[in-house]
């Protein structure tokens, strides 16, 4: 039998291309019971093919042009058209110029830019539905490439995995799971009100903030599920991101225009220290020896000095200061909300003026109940409670990551290893999950399958659980470091990292060294 490490080949005579779980090969923390067996047909292509007859074969639909025949290009060709003016991709094979198209590209301008020159196949794949790419590329493409390198074993793998996820429904989402969800947030922010509203006590008010905390944390999950494209019910559901993006300011207070400008780069380029924004973190926090040097980062378009404060306040004891720091955190994504819809900012001009009014309206509903509280060291201690609690989302983001491998610069790598290699090595390379039983599903809100989630952004986050230890097997098939850890082991492992960074500031005398 043809063995994929986590797949069998069953030769059954009623179904000679059967694939099945081989159970053994599951990880020991996932127990048999918590996966659900599915039979796969080997006749899949990857994700973006078009299937036909019953599924038992494939053809991949070629984006057409309206000139007629098609120009070849190398790879080095394509490569020399890496500016926002001038901006080539290639897509399955094929070159597109997307130059005209950045300025209005809804995930944002940055996500494209970073791969202007290069191969984004596979990013492209992630974060849209095939029906997207198929209606939408064919609008862009000028020519193929003549000099394409064979696709390896691992990328074939991980797109045949992406493919039958497609097949079984798993982009798309029962829409009573979310209904179960909204409901539950909205009633955690009804309990907080009616604490506040309705007793005189301390200890209840002090208990609304600790609701109102949880309620920002649990409704910035919907929010990111919504985000991504995976709460829908069907590929061809129009998740109106501007409005619902308003919608979740409204209730959250920070941008989610802003967001998604920050959070599709960390998507495509995660730990390259000077591209993903989710780590660029100077003057408080440095990840890695790396950012001992004004560094110049890529989609803040600005050098992040190595200044006197990061040498000498904060780096050097950046361990102490990670939880405090994560406590108020709130408070500076408030102000890069701002920052962001009143600056000239990625691609998101329109949706941006919906969101700052939805901004406006979460500060004044937080500040009229804010008002309500009759001393002011109870609307103190309420604000800093409220936004103490929120802030364990901001740890448990920063879990995910934190503790990983940080890629250098892309113009100091070769091709083959920008932004740590393939899509989905550098996905796996870059995450940290967390075990926990299924009971705290609804605390980390699928954060904790983070592998999984930035493997397959689009997955719906009620398919998550059940479809982990297939990536857990696949990556040991290709002995790729997956890497699952306790809560507590994760925190552990975060702490120790920075510690061991700031230890090497101290005795670092040469700060450009590292530039």
């Amino acid at each position: 039998a043809n063995a994929i490490c986590f797949l069998i080949i069953d030769h059954q005579p009623n179904n000679p291309r059967r694939l099945q779980i081989n159970s053994l090969a599951m990880p020991p923390a996932i127990s048999k019971d918590s996966l659900e067996v599915h039979s796969f047909d080997l006749g899949v292509g990857v994700e973006g093919s078009t299937r036909t007859g019953n599924n038992s074969a494939t053809t991949t639909k070629a984006p057409g042009n309206k000139k007629g025949g098609l120009k070849s290009y190398t790879k080095a060709d394509v490569a020399s058209h890496n500016t926002k003016e001038d901006a080539w991709i290639i897509v399955k094979g094929q070159v597109l110029d997307v130059s005209k198209w950045i300025p209005s590209h809804p995930g944002g301008e940055q996500t494209i830019l970073r791969f202007a020159g290069m191969d984004a196949t596979d990013e492209l794949r992630a974060f849209h539905d095939d029906w997207v790419l198929e209606t939408k590329l064919p609008h862009f493409v000028i020519g193929t490439v003549c000099d394409a390198p064979d696709t390896s074993e691992l990328v074939q793998d991980f797109r045949k995995l992406g493919a039958e996820f497609d097949k079984l429904g798993y982009f798309h989402v029962s829409p009573w799971f979310y209904v179960r969800k909204v409901l539950t947030v909205l009633c955690i922010f009804a309990t907080s009100l009616g604490l506040l509203f309705k007793s005189e006590s301390f200890v209840a008010h002090m208990v609304s903030a600790v609701l109102l905390g949880l309620f920002w944390q649990q409704f910035a999950f919907v929010g990111h599920d919504c985000g991504h494209m995976s709460a829908r019910t069907h590929a061809r559901d129009h998740i109106d991101v501007p409005k619902l993006g308003a919608l979740v300011t409204f209730f959250n207070g920070i941008s989610v225009a802003w967001w998604k400008a920050t959070h599709n780069v960390h998507h495509a380029v995660p730990n390259t220290v000077d591209c993903d924004p989710d780590i660029a973190h100077l003057p408080v926090f440095a990840l890695s020896k790396l950012m001992f040097g004004s560094l110049f980062n890529k989609y803040h378009g600005r050098v992040m000095p190595f200044d006197w404060p990061a040498r000498n306040i904060f780096v050097p004891y950046q361990h102490f200061w990670y939880y405090p720091i994560m406590c108020v955190a709130r408070f500076n994504l408030y102000i890069q909300s701002v920052l962001f819809l009143l600056a000239s900012n990625d691609g998101h001009g329109g949706r941006t003026k919906l969101d700052m009014a939805a901004f406006l309206g979460f500060c004044s509903w937080l500040s009229l109940l804010v008002s309500c509280i009759p001393t002011w060291g109870e609307r103190v201690a309420f604000v800093v409670l409220s936004h103490a609690v929120a802030g364990v989302l901001n740890v448990q983001i920063t879990l995910s990551h934190f503790s990983r491998p940080i890629f250098d610069s892309p113009t100091k790598v070769n091709d083959a290893n920008k932004y740590g290699g393939d899509f989905y090595s550098r996905n796996v390379i870059s995450s940290l999950d967390v075990a926990c039983p299924t009971y705290l599903d609804w605390f980390h809100g699928g954060l904790q399958f983070q592998t999984l989630h930035h493997l397959y952004p689009r997955l719906g986050r009620e398919h998550l659980r059940k479809t982990e230890p297939l990536i857990a097997s696949l990556c040991k098939k290709h002995s790729l470091p997956y890497t699952q850890k306790s809560f507590i082991d994760c925190n552990i492992e975060v702490f120790e990292t920075m510690k061991g960074t700031a230890l090497q500031s101290r005795t670092c005398s040469t700060w450009s060294t590292w530039h």
